[in-house]
This record gives structure tokens, C-alpha cells and sequence, in this order.
């Protein structure tokens, strides 16, 4: 039985770099397992444990993504990540799992921290756009709208600054144009909608 999702985007002005295009975020309920996309975003907590939405993926994958973690390629600490290609029964092109570190230590600075990283290897990746489930953590004292705020805020800040700095020789390189943000149900779209309006304010 085929899950049903909504989306909302929202679409941000033109960035004031020539050349640059329009940076879309969107929000989104449904399964990790389900989303076609380029590259599905998940966190992985310290000692390689899942975090909900990579259960749900490497339940549908057969245990495929536990079985590579154990191989000790990620630890889950802060500031790692490693991309994944051809997961099995995996409806998505790749997956990139980025560390969250302790799950009782996520504070505003780390979630901050392990979003700019993970806009960084979203970059490195090639994809242009990305379903990210990492709102589903918990961070201490702030609800969800505000880890959406922070993310479109914090991926704005890193696309900034990589089209700034970018080279000549990298003008060819594809970045990441449109983020859509995980949301438990349809009763949290229209409040993740105002917090991709606040995040772009």
C-alpha cells in the first residue's frame, strides 16, 4: 500500500550572485523508505545507532543499512557523514547518513553545527536536491518548527558562501537547489510552511 504525501514549497528570490538559481525548500510528511529523490538525509546517533526514520529505511532494505555500519565506516560522531549508492529495495538515487553524535547532548550549538555539515556534503555530493529527516531529532527545549527554521537559515548560509568562494574551474559543479524537510503528519505542514518563511526572512 502506497503512503501518500503532501508537500508545500516555498520559493526563495534569486540570491544575489550572478548566475546563481532560486533556492526551494519544501516540507513533507511520508516514509524514508518511500521518498524518490536524488539523496534521503538521515541521522545516525554515536555507536552507530539508528535514529527513527533509518530504522524505517534499513527495515525496508532488509537490514542492508545496519549490516554497512557495522563494517565501522561511521561511528555516528559528530561532524561525520558517509554517502550510500544502490541500497537495496531503496526507491532513492543515494543516501547520506550524518552523525548526531549523543542523542541526551543535542543542544542549539550541535544541531547547528551538524546542519552546516551536512549542507557541506550535500554540496560534495553532486545531487541538487535532497529529503532530509533530520527534524525528527531532538533537540533540547525547541519544538520543530524551530529545527526548520535553523536548517533553511543554516543552508542558506553554507550555499552563500560555497557560490562566493567557488573557484572558476567549479562553475560547472551542480549545488544543491531544493531541500525538502521531513514533518511527522499533515497537522505540522502548515506550521513548517511559516518556518521556511521565517527561516528565508
Amino acid at each position: 500500500k502506497l503512503c501518500k504525501f503532501t508537500t508545500i514549497r516555498i520559493h526563495e528570490p534569486p540570491m544575489s550572485i550572478e548566475g546563481s538559481s532560486p533556492m526551494e525548500f519544501a516540507v513533507k510528511s511520508g516514509n524514508p523508505e518511500k521518498q524518490r529523490t536524488a539523496c534521503l538525509v538521515l541521522g545516525i546517533y554515536e555507536s552507530r545507532r539508528l535514529t527513527s526514520s533509518a530504522e524505517q529505511l534499513d527495515a525496508a532494505c532488509g537490514g542492508a543499512l545496519g549490516n554497512l555500519l557495522r563494517r565501522g565506516d561511521l561511528e555516528g560522531k559528530p561532524g561525520q557523514s558517509l554517502p550510500l549508492f544502490n541500497l537495496p529495495e531503496a526507491l532513492c538515487e543515494r543516501v547520506l547518513l550524518v552523525g548526531c553524535g549523543r542523542e541526551r547532548e543535542m543542544d542549539d550549538r550541535r544541531f547547528r553545527q551538524m546542519i552546516t555539515h551536512m549542507a557541506t556534503a550535500l554540496n560534495e555530493t553532486g545531487a541538487t536536491e535532497a529529503v532530509v529527516y533530520l527534524t525528527e531529532l531532538a533537540v533540547k527545549g525547541r519544538d520543530l518548527n524551530w529545527k526548520i527554521r535553523q536548517i533553511v537559515e543554516v543552508v542558506e548560509d553554507v550555499n552563500y558562501r560555497f557560490e562566493a568562494l567557488k573557484s572558476k574551474k567549479d562553475t560547472a559543479r551542480r549545488l544543491l537547489r531544493k531541500l525538502t524537510l521531513s514533518v511527522p503528519g499533515r497537522r505540522e505542514l502548515s506550521g513548517g510552511e511559516q518556518a521556511i518563511r521565517e527561516g528565508l526572512a
